[in-house]
C-alpha cells in the first residue's frame, strides 16, 4: 500500500527563508465565497504581500451550494475579486481549476486572457519538476457516486463550525484554550474517505499518467506535503479554518505558509496603485508602457 510509504516533508511549514514578495507561484484553494465561515480577510492580507508570476486557484473559490440557497456577498468578496483582477492586469498568469463546489465553471473552460479555466493544469517549477494541478474531487468516490452524501456532509460541517464558534466564545470567556471539533472531525472523515476510495493510489497513478513528479490539490481541507512512493503530494489547505496556501520560491522549492505567520513579512503597496504610479512615471518621461502586456515566455513555460 502506498499509505505505508507516505513520508511527510519535514520543512513543509518551517519559517520562510525568502521574502513573500519573492514568491514565484502561489497556490490557493477552498476559499468558499458564499459560506459565512470563509475567512477572506487573511487571504487579502496574504495577497497584499506578494506579486507572483503565477497564481493557481485550485478549486472551490465559490461555494455554489451555499450561494444557490441563500445568496451572500460581502465587500471583502468584491475586494478579493478586484485584487485577483489587479494581478491579472499586472502580468501575473492566473489559472483556475474548478472544484466540486464551483463545478458549474467547468463548462466555461477557456483562456480568458486574465484568467485561464481548465479542469487541470501542469505547472513546471523553476527547478524543472512537473506538477499536476487539479482540485482533487476527481479522486473522491463519495463526491462522484454519492453526491447526496457529500451535500449532507457539507451541511453537517457548517453546523459543526457554528457550534465551534459558540463553544469557543464561551471557552475564551472562561480563559480556556479553544477546541477545534469541526476541524478534527472533518480531517478524520476525509482520511476515512481517502482510504476507502484509494485516494492516494489514484493521486499516484494520475501523476504517472501525466508524467509528473507531483500533484497539487485541495478538496481535503488539510494542508500537507507528503512523498507518496516518490511522488510529491501537496494539499494547499483551505480558507475556512486553516488559512493556508502553498508557495513556490524562485529556486523551485515548495512550502506551505499559514496566514497567522505573516506578521514579520513586509506589506506591499496595492498592485493597482503601483501600476498607476509606473504608468504615470512612463508618461512623464515620454516612454510608452502597455498595462497588462504579457511577460516574455520563460524557458520552462506552463503546459496544459
Amino acid at each position: 500500500m502506498i499509505d505505508n510509504k507516505t513520508k511527510p516533508i519535514a520543512d513543509a511549514t518551517k519559517s520562510m527563508d525568502w521574502e513573500l514578495s519573492d514568491a514565484r507561484t502561489l497556490f490557493i484553494s477552498d476559499i468558499h465565497l458564499g459560506s459565512r465561515f470563509c475567512q477572506v480577510g487573511p487571504l487579502l492580507d496574504l495577497l497584499d504581500r506578494c506579486l507572483p508570476q503565477h497564481i493557481y486557484i485550485v478549486g472551490d473559490l465559490f461555494d455554489d451550494r451555499r450561494l444557490s440557497r441563500r445568496f451572500r456577498w460581502t465587500a471583502d468578496y468584491t475586494r478579493l475579486i478586484a485584487r485577483l483582477f489587479d494581478f491579472g492586469v499586472s502580468g501575473t498568469s492566473i489559472h483556475y481549476t474548478p472544484g466540486n463546489h464551483d463545478t458549474f465553471l467547468r463548462s466555461f473552460a477557456e483562456d480568458y486572457r486574465l484568467v485561464e479555466i481548465r479542469d487541470s493544469f501542469i505547472h513546471q517549477c523553476a527547478d524543472g519538476r512537473r506538477l499536476a494541478v487539479l482540485h482533487g474531487d476527481q479522486f473522491d468516490v463519495v463526491e462522484k457516486r454519492m453526491r447526496w452524501l457529500s451535500e449532507l456532509g457539507s451541511t453537517a460541517y457548517e453546523i459543526l463550525l457554528a457550534t465551534d464558534r459558540s463553544l469557543n466564545w464561551m471557552l475564551r470567556l472562561l480563559g480556556v484554550r479553544p477546541v477545534r471539533l469541526s476541524r478534527n472531525l472533518k480531517v478524520g472523515v476525509k482520511k476515512i474517505v481517502q482510504r476507502k476510495s484509494g485516494f492516494h493510489d489514484k493521486v499516484y497513478q494520475y501523476a504517472g499518467q501525466m508524467n509528473c513528479e507531483g500533484v497539487v490539490c485541495g478538496h481535503i481541507h488539510n494542508p500537507e506535503m507528503q512523498s507518496l512512493d516518490g511522488v510529491l503530494y501537496c494539499n494547499t489547505g483551505d480558507w475556512i479554518e486553516h488559512c493556508t496556501a502553498m508557495v513556490e520560491w524562485p529556486d523551485g522549492k515548495l512550502q506551505i505558509i499559514r496566514a497567522d505567520e505573516l506578521s514579520g513579512q513586509r506589506r506591499r503597496r496595492p498592485i493597482f496603485h503601483r501600476l498607476k504610479r509606473r504608468l504615470g512615471e512612463s508618461i512623464r518621461s515620454g516612454t510608452a508602457t502597455t498595462v497588462g502586456e504579457p511577460k516574455p515566455a520563460e524557458s520552462s513555460p506552463n503546459n496544459r
